[in-house]
């Protein structure tokens, strides 16, 4: 396998070959994590004005005319960190979300800054589709719409996407923390690789994790380490930790990757399968 890694002033593109390439299982994975409810640009002393729903929505738009098998996916928190959520309590992200048209999100633990009702009322105007596998809501509302997996098929690539989040102990309050049962990630991702394998017959398993490169607080399981303990997940999709990664960490076959927060940086995968 070759790689070939190139970085831009505000989005990181990775180029993933395999030996032989057959082009007709030629996929573009992009994604994001923790925007943090960013809409307008970011000044940075790094790259100067970057970032912003505007360029976000331009770049995808781009990609998605030259590259047709295209998906665009979330690592979670994607509410919180602006007046746009103090005032449309998510609603502007979600109506902004749909018109970039992302395919795949996982929660973060920041959608549940108002609580678990108030997400269920955000997340049923989503168009895209939302994957939490160790997490079980008391809100019935919220049942029906986070599911633990989904399969999408992108150009005869038949791709498995399941969600991994934090526990929610230590960031939200004790009546949200009631609201919802955290289970073992590992637990639950090894359940996911094996339906995905075997029931599903997945050619690609994709994990949108907001568990963090780094054990954060309460949460002592990282990206990292559930790659080292779950055999069989092609990609993690991290957040959580703000974790800007330049190249992915590969552990185990599984390549980790992270893109830092506040949609600076948009990460591209280029994939060939080889069937």
């Amino acid at each position: 396998m070759r790689k070939r890694v190139q970085i831009h002033s505000f989005f990181l593109i990775l180029l993933i070959f395999n030996t032989i390439c057959i082009a007709q299982n030629h996929i573009v994975v992009m994604h994001t994590n923790d925007t943090h409810s960013q809409i307008d640009p970011v000044e940075t002393q790094t790259y100067g004005n970057v970032g912003g729903v505007l360029r976000r929505f331009q770049l995808i738009q781009e990609t998605r005319q030259k590259e047709p098998h295209m998906l665009l996916l979330d690592a979670g928190d994607f509410f919180q960190g602006s007046p746009f959520y103090n005032f449309f309590e998510g609603a502007v992200e979600i109506e902004l979300m749909n018109m970039m048209g992302y395919d795949v999100v996982t929660l973060g633990n920041h959608e549940f800054d108002n609580g678990s009702a108030e997400l269920a009322k955000q997340l049923k105007k989503a168009s895209f589709k939302v994957v939490c596998a160790n997490y079980k809501f008391k809100n019935r509302k919220l049942r029906k719409i986070v599911k633990p997996y989904t399969v999408i098929r992108v150009n005869n690539v038949k791709i498995g996407i399941f969600g991994l989040t934090a526990s929610l102990s230590g960031l939200v309050s004790p009546s949200i923390l009631k609201e919802v049962t955290f289970l073992d990630p590992i637990t639950s991702g090894k359940k996911m690789v094996e339906l995905l394998k075997k029931k599903e017959k997945c050619d690609l398993i994709i994990c949108l994790s907001h568990l963090g490169y780094t054990p954060v607080g309460d949460n002592l399981i990282s990206d990292p380490m559930l790659a080292e303990t779950v055999d069989g997940i092609d990609l993690i999709i991290g957040g959580h930790t703000h974790t800007y990664l330049e190249e992915p960490e590969v552990i185990n076959g599984t390549r980790i990757y992270q893109t830092g927060s506040k949609g600076i940086h948009i990460g591209k995968i280029n994939i060939v399968i080889n069937k």
